[in-house]
């Protein structure tokens, strides 16, 4: 699926979406409940609308990442001088027109907006205060990249501080960045993560990891070419990969500076082989893919071409090297111009890049989900839209059927009554499960147990305490942590703890996804029961065998209860252990460095009795930190791993058993009610059946239409998926 294929598929899904919302709030003829449907379907509106692809870029200072990124826009947005560096989180995505907006943790004064308006007088641009001072709009009055590069240096680069001192508070306060780009570089639904340098302070990289790792498609780690065999933070990656379970594509930038043999991706020799050597050391997936990239040229080849630096730029920049019979060529050629864009564009491998990109983000990544998911969900209650219009429809038709119906009411309120025991079996059982319980004889302890069983004292002790002890003891790690205040100690716990506990939620999460697997699928059944039930309501004679047409109907069943079942298969699972165990480790971090940032710093003892004063210091955070809990500077408890991920796993098992057992209520009522109100209006339906035959049957043949459309988009996709398979 191509970027605009899917775009136009999203749409579609948006507006069926919206005449569904329209004729279950407003059409008389809706039967059900509305306030649900609304629900369902507002739910599902705002995730489908807000199905973009993230994609998170990270490397160390100086290895061109910014560079790269401008590459990717086709214009130079962001700051990329040698002693500059991105120092905020910065997100960029596609707009109507180029705008900058400032996200603050604090509301702004007023002496901070005059010191931007003095920065920025010499830009054409324009500063609006928004959300009650909590947000600032820069709207610029022209879509040149140099604008914005200009608007973002005084805020985000190292030499910010030095340069523009009036702007530091506003600096301290600005939490992220988010960029508006009117480009057609940038394609529709992505949106780039620019992070700081993996080895910035360890509350930004508990930031990018936790905060916002979590939320995106794919990262894009970006190494210098000259140095690929020795990248000081793979262990941060290794962290990415397997507990966070995203892709990486590593990028070996710089490449215009390798010799033509040292660029081979297999890893047989040059960058690449000293890359992939890295990887056996450090543990890293063996089919992670590596790609050489020149943002450099890249980035000039789309500059050229669009017409904002000159032939005559890139011929005296000396940063691109054009072999003497490549400018020959070229200078011949109808169009110079373009054709040396083409040249560089080809040297810098960014199209290869690029296409690798599209096709992980809409095929192999599953972010395709979005449209997929929305698609059966339209199809899904389309149909249930319209099974209650043909059932009045074929009555308006054949008013005997109304004598079956009638005759048939107690064995369908039997039936109804059987698959609702039959679901509140399956819900206890997943209570059990959940919560603990037994079940068939077999007795379970629940996610909360589960987690507490695998966090004893003694796997910390082995897991997080040990290597954290033996980290000190390798290499410098004890001088340069003390030279440091203890900040490389600290950073190193919160390696191993999060190492540790995202081992163990891995683990737990499968059994999680299995027994909520196992509901959604027996759910699904039942309600594919029900289902068939309404289908038939007016031929009570298929009421017997209504249950031989419900696999289908079942495997393609959405839940729409406030999203809490269709998040496993996108991503949107209610709540997120992620940020709970980032505040709890970054809670309880602060006490580490207090404990040994003191008066111990100044003492000049022997490794081993540094060693041995640090390990009681040591294990009692962590302990405090995983188990038990501590006291802040005010005095106030801080909540430990434990307790918020026992909080998580009980809020997630709660929020997953409400929502099938709310769909199971309202689909059961819906069947119920339907064939009580038609024969509550049986004489009005005999009396005005021309006029509700022709009230009824444009409905119909509309709801037909979306079932049908999600329907063949829902196959079309299986159908490309299984070819790509």
């Amino acid at each position: 699926m191509k970027f605009r294929e899917y775009e136009a598929n999203r749409q579609w899904i948006i507006e069926a979406l919206g005449k569904l919302s329209d004729f279950s709030a407003h059409d008389n003829d809706f039967r059900g409940n509305r306030a649900y449907e609304q629900k369902a379907i507002a739910y599902h509106k705002q995730f489908v609308e807000d199905g973009k692809y993230r994609v998170v870029f990270l490397g160390t200072f100086n290895v061109g990442k910014s560079t790269a990124i401008n590459a990717f826009l086709g214009g130079a947005y962001l700051p990329m001088d040698v002693e500059e560096c991105t120092s905020k989180l910065t997100f960029i995505q596609r707009g109507e027109r180029l705008e900058l907006v400032l996200s603050l943790s604090e509301p702004v004064v007023g002496n901070e907006t005059k010191a931007l308006e003095r920065v920025y007088k010499e830009i054409p641009a324009s500063l609006e205060v928004q959300n009650d001072g909590r947000s600032l709009l820069i709207r610029f009055e022209d879509d040149k990249p140099s604008s914005m590069q200009q608007c973002l240096s005084p805020l985000v680069t190292v030499m910010a501080d030095e340069d523009y001192p009036l702007l530091a508070p506003l600096r301290e306060k600005i939490d992220e960045i988010n960029l508006f780009l009117p480009s057609s570089v940038l394609a529709e639904d992505i949106v780039f993560v620019d992070t700081p340098g993996v080895h910035s302070v360890s509350e930004t990289r508990q930031e990018i990891t936790y905060g916002i790792i979590e939320r995106s498609h794919l990262v894009i780690s970006f190494v210098d070419s000259g140095f690929a065999g020795n990248i000081h933070d793979l262990n941060f990656i290794k962290r990415i990969i397997k507990w966070r379970g995203r892709r990486v594509f590593f990028v070996l930038n710089k490449a215009d500076k390798l010799e033509r043999d040292e660029i081979d991706i297999r890893g047989a020799r040059g960058p690449a082989k000293h890359l992939i050597q890295a990887f056996a050391r450090h543990d890293i997936p063996e089919d992670s893919e590596i790609f050489f990239l020149s943002g450099y040229r890249a980035l000039r080849a789309q500059q050229l071409e669009l017409g904002h630096i000159s032939m005559e730029e890139v011929e005296d920049d000396n940063k691109v090297s054009i072999p003497t019979s490549v400018a020959e060529r070229i200078g011949e050629s109808d169009d110079p111009t373009r054709d040396l864009a083409a040249y560089l564009m080809g040297q810098s491998r960014l199209p290869l890049l690029r296409e690798r990109l599209s096709d992980y983000l809409l095929n192999e990544n599953k972010a395709g989900a979005v449209v997929e998911t929305g698609a059966k969900f339209v199809w899904e209650r389309s149909d249930e839209f319209v099974a209650s219009l043909e059932n009045e429809l074929n009555l308006a038709k054949d008013p005997t059927k109304f004598d079956e119906l009638r005759a048939n009411r107690e064995q369908l309120i039997r039936k109804l009554d059987e698959i609702r025991a039959s679901s509140d079996q399956v819900l206890n059982a997943y209570s059990a499960r959940s919560r603990g319980g037994d079940v068939d004889g077999v007795t379970y302890p629940g996610y909360a147990g589960l987690f507490k069983i695998e966090m004893t004292t003694a796997r910390i002790e082995a897991e997080v305490i040990g290597p954290v002890l033996q980290w000190l003891r390798d290499s410098n790690h004890l001088k340069e942590a003390r030279r440091s205040k203890f900040a490389p100690l600290s950073a190193q716990m919160e390696h191993q703890v999060d190492e540790f506990v995202s081992s163990i939620l891995a683990k737990l999460n499968e059994t999680i996804e299995k027994a909520e697997n196992d509901t959604r699928e027996a759910i699904a059944r039942h309600l594919g029961e029900v289902r068939g039930l309404r289908m038939h309501l007016t031929e009570p004679g298929q009421v017997d065998i209504a249950n031989v047409n419900t696999s289908m109907t079942g495997s393609y069943v959405v839940f729409g209860a406030g999203g809490a079942l269709v998040g496993l298969t996108t991503g949107l699972v209610v709540g997120s252990v992620v940020p709970v165990i980032g505040n709890a480790i970054g809670a309880l971090l602060g006490g580490v460095l207090g404990a040994v940032g003191g008066f111990l710093t100044r003492l000049a003892w022997s490794e081993e009795r540094w060693l041995k004063k640090l390990e009681p210091i040591i294990r009692e955070h962590v302990l405090n930190m995983l188990i038990h809990g501590a006291k802040d500077k005010d005095g106030s408890r801080t909540t430990p791993v434990q307790e918020s991920v026992v909080e998580y796993l009980q809020r997630r098992a709660d929020s997953f058993y409400t929502a099938v057992q709310e769909e199971v209520d309202n689909a059961i009522s819906k069947v119920q009610q339907e064939c009580d109100g038609l024969l509550a209006r049986e004489g009005e339906i005999r009396r005005e059946s021309d006029t509700i035959i022709a009230r009824l049957e444009p409905k119909v043949t509309l709801l037909v239409a979306l079932r049908e459309g999600a329907r063949d988009l829902v196959n079309e996709i299986d159908h490309r998926e299984s070819v790509r398979v």
